[in-house]
């Protein structure tokens, strides 16, 4: 009879101990993420991201995370009497926000 308690106790406190281990979704925050990329305007041609939607993202809670260059373009100047004429390479950055999620 004593062996049998025994392994019911030993089995329980498994069971607790194990029970206590799971997950629990509110061990981790959960994060929204937004990503703003520059727009095509027209083939080729890209429009920088405003200073103003990124003001008004700021407004909203979200916070800056990084910020990567996305599109480089290479264009040349100058005239084509110029050999070789000069390149000028624009880069549109693109940013990614996160912020807490809210609780619903």
């Amino acid at each position: 009879m004593r062996p049998r308690v025994l392994l019911i106790a030993t089995g329980l406190v498994a069971a607790i101990v194990l029970w206590a281990q799971r997950e629990r979704p509110g061990d981790h925050p959960a994060y929204e993420l937004r990503s703003v990329f520059p727009r095509e305007i027209s083939p080729a041609q890209y429009q920088q991201v405003e200073p103003r939607e990124l003001e008004f993202l700021a407004s909203q809670g979200w916070e800056l995370v990084s910020v990567v260059p996305y599109i480089y373009k290479n264009e040349e100047r100058g005239t084509p009497a110029m050999a070789p004429r000069p390149m000028a390479t624009q880069t549109y950055p693109a940013y990614f926000f996160k912020r807490l999620r809210t609780v619903r």
